[in-house]
């Protein structure tokens, strides 16, 4: 099974459904199975990043890669995981793509 990483490349499966940023700039809200496009302002082969979204301790993990947490913890987590508590604190708090 392909997991999902913090950077996407164009034709691949979007994983995870939200707003995604290109390398140039440009903002696309993308849906979960469809592909990652070209980019809007080139046409040509791009990558994509998810935007700064927040997840929620004991929320699935849906797309692997780095987060870091309110207080600045930073922790990589694969798909299928828990997002944690706090590893500082072990108080629920919420997490965000690093």
């Amino acid at each position: 099974m392909k997991t999902a990483t913090d950077l996407h490349h164009t034709s691949e499966e979007v994983m995870e459904t939200g707003q995604y940023v290109c390398a140039a700039g440009e903002k696309r809200e993308l849906s979960k199975g469809n592909a990652f496009p070209a980019c809007p302002q080139s046409g040509k082969d791009t990558t994509w990043r998810h935007t700064n979204h927040q997840h929620k301790t004991g929320e699935l993990v849906t797309e692997a890669g780095q987060y870091i947490d309110d207080d600045g913890e930073r922790m990589n987590l694969n798909v299928g995981n828990k997002f944690p508590t706090c590893p500082k604190t072990g108080n629920n708090t919420t997490w965000i793509h690093a």
